[in-house]
């Protein structure tokens, strides 16, 4: 079929495997699944296997990595008239996590690993900083032994935010493990994805009974919601395979207008409101599905340290392009290249089937959102005002080939 080039995408359900969409159909079509849809024996099994992976005494899963930050920040005490430590470069639902605590966001600009950045981070502390959150980056640790040292010396609470880094290293010890507590996303596009979930680690005791006993007032989450997620693995493995033919679009298209799936961000929550029907419990299908997922944990995270290799070897780094830091200890969840003209480059992928990553392309993101209600000011953060509009990141998951991955780098060598 000459006139049918594959797809190649960064996002778009980049962790999705047959296992799971043989689970997703399960819970779907079969009547006497329905029953266990939202409540069943698979959460605690993935709590039990998080405690054992991180060597933690206690594990705690949400129906997202939002609501297990937010409950981080309330365990650890944030409130009004509190602030947190906060990185730019990041998502808009990471700063509502903290203000509906209550608590006021301080920006802290980045560093070129676009981690946060320990000498802007002294800067921004006062008497009212309470909370330190640090963002692992695209499964790149940030710099843990000054960001840490400064944390001690002000007697912040520390929260890990491995949304981007579930079983990065940072000196041989697993990020989430370094700091008062760990939390972690399953969303779609993270290394390790059941759609929406979320979790926490910690071997604080005093700390663990409060985060319990907020979880136990979560309601589950509501049914129409599961069935949106579950959706989700049918729709894409359809709509990823026919892209390029038009009949994908159409697909997933059509499967966004009429709510047949989920949305990864939801308007009210753009402009700082919260929606009706999260927070919740983790559902017992997405738990299941997690599992799947944690039990290829080894094996993807070898190939997206494999496919980051031949990018770091592979593509011609110079001043138009700037390739990052190697770590044989990160998981490089993407590749992040800094381009002096990503737009462009973007577009040249484009045509040729290739859909380049955009995370992040703005301080606060996605670009749409009500930046007034995230209390950023422009100019706070002047490195990653430049970086995010020089950022591009190429695809590292397991639905990613070699042979697609030197397609990518052959693209970026010419295109240069």
């Amino acid at each position: 079929m000459k006139f049918y080039k594959k797809p190649i995408f960064t996002g778009f359900a980049p962790n999705l495997k047959i296992q799971d969409v043989f689970t997703a159909v399960g819970f779907l079509s079969l009547p006497w699944r329905w029953k266990k849809l939202r409540v069943g024996e698979s959460a605690a099994k993935v709590e039990d296997w998080l405690k054992n992976y991180f060597q933690t005494k206690y594990a705690f899963t949400f129906d997202s990595g939002r609501t297990a930050l937010h409950y981080a920040l309330k365990g650890l005490g944030a409130d009004y008239g509190c602030e947190v430590l906060v990185q730019s470069y990041t998502c808009v639902v990471v700063i509502n996590a903290i203000k509906w605590t209550g608590a006021k966001p301080i920006f802290v600009d980045i560093d070129d690993n676009f981690c946060i950045d320990y000498i802007d981070l002294e800067r921004k502390i006062t008497q009212k900083t309470k909370i330190l959150i640090i963002q692992h980056t695209f499964g790149r640790p940030a710099n843990l032994e000054k960001i840490l040292e400064i944390a001690r010396e002000r007697n912040l609470k520390v929260i890990e935010d491995c949304a981007h880094s579930f079983g990065a290293k940072h000196n041989g010890q697993l990020t989430g493990t370094f700091g008062d507590i760990g939390m972690f996303s399953f969303g779609s596009d993270k290394n390790i994805s059941c759609v929406r979930g979320g979790a926490l680690i910690t071997n604080n005791d005093e700390l663990a009974k409060k985060i319990a006993d907020f979880r136990s007032r979560l309601p589950l989450s509501r049914r129409v919601k599961v069935i949106q997620h579950l959706w989700h693995y049918p729709t894409f493995s359809k709509g990823k395979l026919l892209y390029n033919l038009w009949i994908g679009k159409f697909i997933l298209a059509v499967a966004k207008k009429i709510n047949l799936i989920n949305k990864i961000i939801y308007q009210p929550e753009k402009e700082g409101r919260q929606v009706l029907f999260y927070p919740s419990l983790l559902p017992n299908a997405l738990a299941e599905i997690l599992l799947n997922q944690l039990s290829r944990l080894e094996k993807t995270t070898k190939h997206r340290q494999m496919l980051a290799k031949m990018y770091d070897k592979e593509i011609n780094g110079d001043d138009e392009i700037v390739k990052p830091k190697w770590s044989d200890e990160s998981v490089w969840l993407r590749y992040t290249l800094l381009v002096k003209n990503p737009q462009a480059l973007h577009a040249s992928a484009k045509r040729q089937g290739i859909i380049l990553g955009n995370w992040y392309d703005c301080p606060v993101a996605p670009k749409d959102v009500d930046l007034s209600a995230t209390d950023y000011e422009l100019g706070s953060c002047p490195n990653d005002e430049k970086l995010s509009q020089m950022s591009i990141n190429l695809p590292t998951d397991p639905c990613i080939t070699e042979k697609d991955a030197r397609r990518i780098v052959q693209l970026i060598n010419l295109w240069k």
